[in-house]
């Protein structure tokens, strides 16, 4: 060694150079030191997905397709990547990993907040979500403990979330049953309703009846206008009491009256239009099933009401009765929460240390400090010295 720095030029033996050279020379033996007593640290990784409920879909598209909905809703109900990040690192599945491996006894630790620490300092998961995965990664001294305890981290996390899974199933099916009940009762009212509306207003198609009565009124008319040509005509040459004059006068009251009654709309308040629907009243007969002209407007827009309130309960109905059976088969299904896309493996080769890189660090830190240490006196004199002579 110190042949070696005899043979250096002159100008690299200077007490400067000297001070940059032991600080770097000390930098790297500590860190020589430390690769050496530092244990090789070995990292595994479970990668899990979430179980994909391909039965509970086909049952899903079955049940729409025989129930004819056309409804453009994902109904899936796959387990999210992030619940199941965090039954991983919830404290039931944590505690079950230090019980079961005694991890208080192999942290050196008394209690089992400061070991629970102590193991997610080891270990993070990782959530891809555009791939929907899901990544625990642990690190250890010994390869074949770190692949087991991952391992049972996958088998009794699952289990745990298969038990939360099934929970929330269960509370979703009581509600849908309830809410499938409740709209069933709706439906049914709103069906009744319709039904009570057309037997009261004797709607059996609407359309129809209408144009029936359209006819009818056109029919009317003109047979109305004949007889008052024929009355016109007579008039001319036969006294007002002749018995053909009084006849085509009776006629055209009656048309007259039948006109006005295909003619007049029903009252604004429906109970008062069907109790003079049921007394007759001189308007309508009680078994006629043609509805007034003028009340057809008011008839379709209240028509039109009922039927779309029914249409909307049975749509409710049906999606939510299609709900229901996707609930149960997640029920009942009887698949993993979550799959196992790559078991841990055996780590054969470290994590770390990463020697190299500690080498580099300590000759680095050991030339900052000789530069430090060298540089530094002289730049603090440099600062100090004119605030020394200012105020002396």
């Amino acid at each position: 060694m110190k042949l070696a720095w005899n043979k250096l030029p002159p100008q690299l033996r200077t007490p400067e150079a000297q001070r940059i050279a032991k600080t770097t020379f000390a930098g790297l033996l500590l860190a020589i030191v430390y690769v050496l007593a530092a244990p090789n640290w070995y990292q595994s990784t479970l990668t899990v997905v979430p179980a994909t409920p391909s039965k509970g879909v086909s049952l899903g598209s079955q049940l729409a397709g025989s129930l004819g909905a056309d409804l453009p809703i994902d109904l899936g109900n796959n387990a999210d990547v992030e619940r199941i990040a965090a039954v991983f690192q919830s404290t039931s599945v944590t505690d079950a990993v230090i019980n079961k491996f005694d991890l208080r006894d192999r942290y050196d630790r008394k209690y089992i907040e400061h070991a629970r620490k102590d193991l997610w300092s080891h270990c993070f998961t990782r959530i891809d979500r555009k791939a929907r995965l899901v990544a625990l990664t642990c690190e250890d001294k010994n390869p074949k403990f770190v692949k087991t305890m991952l391992e049972f981290f996958g088998d009794y996390g699952n289990q745990v979330f298969r038990r939360v899974s099934t929970t929330s199933a269960s509370e979703e099916v009581r509600f849908l049953e309830q809410r499938v009940a409740d709209m069933r009762r709706e439906a049914d009212d709103s069906a009744r309703r319709l039904r009570d509306f057309e037997e009261r207003f004797k709607v059996v198609d609407l359309d129809s009846q209408s144009k029936a009565v359209v006819s009818a009124m056109a029919s009317l008319r003109s047979q109305e206008i004949s007889k008052e040509l024929q009355l016109s005509y007579l008039n001319s040459f036969s006294a007002r009491d002749e018995s053909t004059a009084v006849q085509l006068r009776q006629q055209l009251s009656v048309m007259n009256a039948k006109f006005r009654a295909l003619e007049e709309p029903l009252a604004k308040d429906s109970s008062e239009a069907s109790t003079r629907l049921a007394n007759g009243n001189g308007q309508r007969d009680a078994s006629n099933i043609f509805p007034p002209a003028l009340s057809v407007p008011r008839l379709r827009f209240e028509l039109e009401q009922l039927l779309r309130d029914r249409k909307i309960r049975e749509a409710d109905l049906l999606l939510l009765m299609q709900r229901l059976e996707m609930a149960k088969v997640n029920e009942a299904r009887d698949t993993s929460a979550f799959q196992i896309l790559d078991s841990p493996p055996l780590p054969t080769y470290k994590a770390r240390p990463r020697r190299g890189l500690i080498l580099a660090g300590g000759l680095v830190l050991g030339l900052l400090l000789g530069f430090g240490w060298v540089f530094g006196r002289s730049w603090v004199r440099a600062l100090i010295e004119p605030d020394l002579r200012r105020a002396a």
